[in-house]
């Protein structure tokens, strides 16, 4: 028998188009849009927490390598005027041995500087659930976040 088809979802919020698009592309191996970010934009998930264009755009880069692709179509919501959320439905790792991969869904908090609008703070949200906010673990996301754009340039090429 087939599958069910994937539940219908609202559609994305027109005044965060420009937030769904970033995050549709970099949830599907395209990479961040360097210029949609500010040069200190920060992007933190549950295990690390990368700071800067380049950290943030090597995190995006490393993420090919898990073949990630949408199960849904990215969903943008709009909170207010600098901050919106965008709900991703993905699929990891998919390979003959492996043909449902890994999915996860996630909300991926989006934040603009009021001065020019750049994207100045990305934080996934795995199962739509906060992150820790103790210090252990802020000082523990930080640290993998660095180390993982040092050491991923060098392993995965």
């Amino acid at each position: 028998t087939s599958s069910p088809a994937p539940p219908a979802t609202a559609p994305s919020d027109p005044r965060c188009s420009k937030e769904r698009a970033l995050a549709a592309a970099m949830y599907s191996g395209r990479g961040l849009d360097e210029q949609a970010c500010s040069p200190q934009v920060t992007f933190t998930d549950p295990v690390a927490r990368c700071s800067g264009r380049r950290e943030v755009s090597e995190a995006f880069r490393a993420l090919t390598f898990c073949r990630p692709e949408h199960v849904e179509a990215p969903r943008a919501n709009f909170i207010d005027d600098l901050t919106s959320t965008v709900d991703l439905h993905q699929r990891y790792f998919s390979c003959a041995l492996l043909p449902s991969g890994l999915v996860v869904r996630s909300t991926l908090l989006v934040r603009r500087r009021a001065a020019d609008g750049l994207v100045c703070e990305l934080e996934e949200r795995w199962n739509g659930a906060l992150l820790f906010g103790w210090v252990a673990f802020r000082w523990a996301r930080r640290v993998n976040g660095m180390l993982s754009s040092l050491l991923t340039p060098l392993l995965l090429r």
